[in-house]
């Protein structure tokens, strides 16, 4: 009886394996994540989020932190102030807050601000999971982010197109030639004339 127990309990924990599960640990329903951005997002241009860490009447954990997973045609910048003044890039990082972990417990609303930059224009995913440091980084909450960032405008052309409907005056026209012409063929014609008399 006894074997028949460790053979079903080696194969439940095979099965397990097998199918991703990696963590006995319950996601904490009492503990939220929130990301807004405050209109477009605009590739290469700083946009501040307000990224907010909340939980109601939560379980003490003494030891959490935030890992930040990105997916997207590029890397964005995500830059996160601490406490002391000191500047993160998350999204280089890949997590928020000490590796020790800081504690949370109860009902708490905390909020980051994060000035962010795409490169790229796309659909990011960001995904922010609050893991236990104090307990092998057990799953404690998780939520995905998908964000579209939008490419830059095009430049109205500045060129108007000229469209030539008269030709401009650039000196002696073809009627004023042919006057001057005319007169001079009189004037060499009328001296000629005048000599031929002579004679």
């Amino acid at each position: 009886m006894k074997r028949i127990k460790i053979i079903s309990f080696i194969l439940i924990m095979l099965l397990m394996i097998s199918i991703g599960v990696t963590s006995f640990a319950a996601i904490d329903q009492t503990i939220y994540f929130d990301v807004q951005y405050d209109g477009e997002i605009k590739v290469n241009e700083e946009k501040i989020s307000v990224t907010t860490l909340g939980g109601k009447e939560t379980p003490q954990h003494a030891k959490v932190r935030i890992k930040v997973d990105v997916e997207g045609p590029a890397i964005p910048k995500l830059l996160a102030t601490d406490t002391t003044g000191k500047e993160y890039d998350i999204a280089q990082i890949g997590y928020w807050g000490p590796s020790t972990g800081f504690a949370i417990q109860g009902d708490f609303h905390n909020e980051t601000m994060v000035r962010s930059t795409y490169p790229v224009a796309g659909t990011y995913k960001i995904t922010l999971s609050l893991i236990d440091v104090g307990n092998n980084n057990d799953l404690l909450a998780q939520r995905e982010f998908t964000f579209d960032v939008k490419g830059e405008e095009p430049i109205a052309n500045a060129v108007a197109e000229n469209t030539t409907t008269e030709l401009p005056k650039t000196g002696t026209s073809l009627l004023e030639i042919a006057i001057y012409a005319v007169v001079l063929v009189a004037i060499v014609y009328a001296i000629y004339q005048i000599r031929q008399r002579r004679k």
